[in-house]
Parts: C-alpha cells; sequence; structure tokens
C-alpha cells in the first residue's frame, strides 16, 4: 500500500522529539498527526508504539570497494544490507573503488553497480588526484556530492594531492559551488613515523598514535583551511580525531568561513589503548588518540563545531588485516556500518546525555545539507523522502561481528562484544521496509540521489 501512517511513536525532529503520528504517501513524509488522530481506512497502519522515529542516517564516508577486479572486501549487496541494519538509507561512497571515480566512466560503472546491488539509496564523492582536475566540472554535472582528496599519501591508482593541484582543485569547485573534502595529515611525517617504527620492530601498538602524532593532522587541517580561505571555497575536512583540530575549525566558522568537520563514531568511543587489544583490526588512519582527546572531542560534539559523523566503513577480510606480519605496515580501516547509530545512543544519549535532535543532525540532517541533498534527505518534515529508522532505545543488547550483515562479518571487528543500549527495529527507504529485525527485504532497490542545484 502506498499510503502508511506510523503511529504511536516518538518523532524525532530537527529542534525537538513529539509524540504523534507521520503520514506517509507515495514514499514522501506528508504530514505529521497529533496522538489519536485517525485518518481513512486506506492507510497501512504501521505500530511504532514506545519507539523513536528518526531520519534516516546518511552516511558521509563509506568506502564500499565496489566495482572491483576482485571483489572480496565490502560490496553493495552486502555492504547496503549492513547499512540499513544501522539505520543508514543514503550512504555517500568514497571514489577509491577500481576505477576510482575520476571521470564520467569510473562514475557511470559505479552508478551502474550500485543500481544493480543497493538496497539504500546512495550518492558518489569524486575524486580530486592530481590526474583528474580537468573532470570536476564534469563529475559536477553528473551530480558528485563533494571530492575527495589526501593530503596524506594514499595509493599510486589514487595518488596524493600536494598543495598546488590542491588550491586549483579548490578553485575550480568554487566556480560551481562545489565542495573540497580532505583527509588531513602532513604525508611526510605521517609516513616517516609509520616507516620508522616498521623498521625498529616496534610492538607496541598504541605508538601509531606518535607515529602519525597530532600535530600533523593539526598542520595539515590549517594547511587546509589557510588555502580555502585564499581562493574563497567550501572545504570539509575528513574523520578529524583531535580536540585541537576541532578547536580551529571553530575559529574558521566564527569569521564566516564555509568550512565543516567530520568526526567517526570510533574517536567517540576509543583511545588508543584499543590497539594493545585489537592490533591491526582497530588501525586506522588518522589514528585513535587518547582518552584525554575522546573527551574533549565530545564538547565539540555538544556545542555544534563538529557537524556530521560518518562511520568510515572500509572493512578488510581478516588474513589481508594481518597479512604483512608488522603492524606498521598493514592496512588501514574496518567495517563500522551497523554499529554507528546504536553505539552512539548508548554513549552519547544515555552516558553523556546528548539531545536526540542533536544526535539526529550530526547523523542525517546536517550531512544532507552540508552535500546538497536537502529537503529531499535529511529530516522527517512534511515533503522529504520517507526514510525513517525505528528506534528501540532502551533495548539493551551485544553487539556480534559475527552476525553482521557485511561481506566481511568476522569476530574481529572492532565494536564486537561492546554492551549497546538502544537497537535498530525497522529501516525505511522511500516508504519501503528494507530492513526487519534481522531481515533484508531484497526487492527493495536503491537509487542515486545526485547534488542538487542551488537556485
Amino acid at each position: 500500500m502506498s499510503k502508511k501512517l506510523f503511529t504511536g511513536g516518538k518523532i524525532v525532529l530537527p529542534d525537538r522529539v513529539i509524540p504523534g503520528s507521520l503520514v506517509i504517501e507515495h514514499g514522501r513524509i506528508c504530514g505529521i498527526l497529533s496522538p489519536g488522530t485517525s485518518l481513512s481506512s486506506d492507510y497501512d497502519i504501521v505500530d511504532v508504539a514506545g519507539k523513536y522515529l528518526l531520519p534516516g542516517l546518511i552516511d558521509t564516508h563509506v568506502h564500499m570497494w565496489d566495482p572491483s577486479p576482485v571483489n572480496y572486501r565490502e560490496d553493495w549487496m552486502h555492504g547496503s544490507a549492513c547499512a540499513a541494519s544501522g539505520g543508514i538509507t543514503t550512504i555517500i561512497d568514497m571514489p577509491l573503488s577500481v576505477p576510482p571515480v575520476m571521470d564520467r566512466t569510473g562514475f557511470l560503472l559505479k552508478k551502474k553497480v550500485a543500481e544493480q546491488h543497493s538496497c539504500v539509496d546512495f550518492a558518489f564523492w569524486g575524486a580530486l588526484t592530481p590526474k583528474n582536475l580537468d573532470s570536476l566540472n564534469e563529475l559536477d554535472q553528473l551530480g558528485c556530492t563533494a571530492y575527495k582528496g589526501f593530503m596524506s599519501f594514499a595509493n599510486p591508482d589514487y595518488p596524493q594531492i600536494t598543495d598546488g593541484y590542491l588550491v586549483r582543485g579548490m578553485q575550480i569547485a568554487s566556480e560551481f559551488d562545489g565542495l573540497i573534502g580532505v583527509h588531513a595529515e602532513n604525508a611526510e611525517v605521517a609516513d616517516f613515523g609509520s616507516r620508522k617504527l616498521a623498521e625498529n620492530g616496534c610492538i607496541d601498538y598504541t605508538m601509531h598514535d606518535q607515529a602519525r602524532p597530532w600535530w600533523s593532522e593539526l598542520e595539515a587541517i590549517q594547511r587546509a583551511v589557510l588555502f580555502a580561505k585564499a581562493v574563497h571555497a567550501r572545504l570539509y575536512i575528513c574523520h578529524t580525531t583531535i580536540a585541537e583540530g576541532a578547536a580551529y575549525i571553530k575559529q574558521a566558522k566564527s569569521e564566516g568561513m564555509p568550512v565543516f568537520i567530520e568526526t567517526c563514531p570510533h574517536y567517540l568511543l576509543f583511545d588508543k589503548t584499543v590497539l594493545a587489544e585489537k592490533g591491526a583490526f582497530a588501525k586506522c588512519n588518522p589514528p585513535f588518540r587518547s582518552r584525554q582527546n575522546v573527551n574533549k572531542l565530545w564538547d565539540y560534539i555538544f556545542d555544534g563545531t563538529i557537524d556530521t559523523i560518518g562511520s568510515d566503513h572500509g572493512p578488510y577480510r581478516d588474513e589481508e588485516k594481518t597479512c604483512k606480519s608488522n603492524f606498521f605496515l598493514e592496512y588501514s580501516g574496518f567495517g563500522g556500518f551497523d554499529a554507528m547509530l546504536p553505539a552512539l545512543w548508548t554513549e552519547g544519549i544515555h552516558k553523556r546525555g546528548l539531545p536526540i535532535p542533536r544526535l539526529a543532525s550530526l547523523l542525517s540532517e546536517n550531512a544532507a545539507k552540508i552535500m546538497g541533498l536537502y529537503p529531499q534527505k535529511g529530516s522527517l518534515l512534511p515533503g522529504a523522502d520517507a526514510d525513517i529508522v525505528i528506534l528501540d532505545a532502551d533495548e539493551e543488547w551485544r553487539y556480534d561481528g559475527t552476525e553482521s550483515l557485511s561481506k566481511t562479518k568476522t569476530k574481529n571487528n572492532l565494536y564486537h562484544g561492546m554492551q549497546m543500549k538502544g537497537r535498530v527495529k525497522q529501516t525505511w527507504v522511500r516508504g519501503q521496509l528494507v530492513y526487519n529485525n534481522g531481515i533484508i527485504n531484497q526487492n527493495v532497490k536503491g537509487i542515486f540521489i545526485p547534488k542538487h542545484k542551488q537556485n
């Protein structure tokens, strides 16, 4: 039935949570009713009594690794199912597939694969490398949301964006109001430190924080902000780990700069001691920092400085994470789709008292606005797509990585064994039930959501 009425729930709006019923018609939200208000019988009733209704999550930072010649990591079929189980209804995928999204060819190939296999909606980052600056305008016309460059060393197929090319990319993007995103670490400092510890045979994995020190991240943030200010570009700092970086961005924002800052759930939950426990399975770049830094990052969550939280979901097979027999040479990255919302609900809402609308803005509304997907995505206001997460705020459960819907399900998942309070029960995409208490509806197909052009 194309008309649905979600009754008895707690509806999370941008500025408050209210009891009421959500009216859905033809895949869009068309109204909010006071409790007890009834409609004609041609509405399918969805009883969500006592549950929270949140806007579907928009994950700003995803590595699906698909398409790829050897597709043995995450793929769109498994990855999108895993995303849906965590309340994610729109994936914004990074451009590092094979081939990367550097031009029309790479874009159309990824779009074709995602359309065939994704059960949630999706948007794409475009590449920002020295090789493809001439393609930025074309990628903008195709609908890319933003353009990702690595100030750190990346890989031969996706080279580092050195300063001159970064400035030129910013200049080009500013002509069409494009958004430049950066992985902010000083390349030579981070590479030198990592190689030195690898060569010395260091077995203290918490030293990853010193190999790629906090100030190498701050320096790159400051450099990127300076460049963006000089050429009037919009800037997005990906996966920030350091409170010093957030403080610097807060100052830039106060001066009116269009600069945005993202962090990840794992930087708000874990400190560098997790590396002693989980080794390379918890390795990521930038690194985990101190517990003191984790607590300071939360200050910038509360005060509005941090704009978005992205999962940085980019899992590897277990054997890949230990294939080099040296922690400081191993691949960086892990899965996190299905743990993000419950983990942040547990830590943020239950333990720290974060207002629920603030968490919703971090995980949905802000991303939609920054990435050009609003008002179609990002809220439960009338007119928006009916992307809805039904969450039981009080269900207590233990996350089991072996039961994840990811292609790389494993007990070595960073979140494995974590005690959660708050669980996704259902996920709806454009009014279609895609996830229901552990079951994926394979008949739901996601669609590409292009960046909306501003009038």
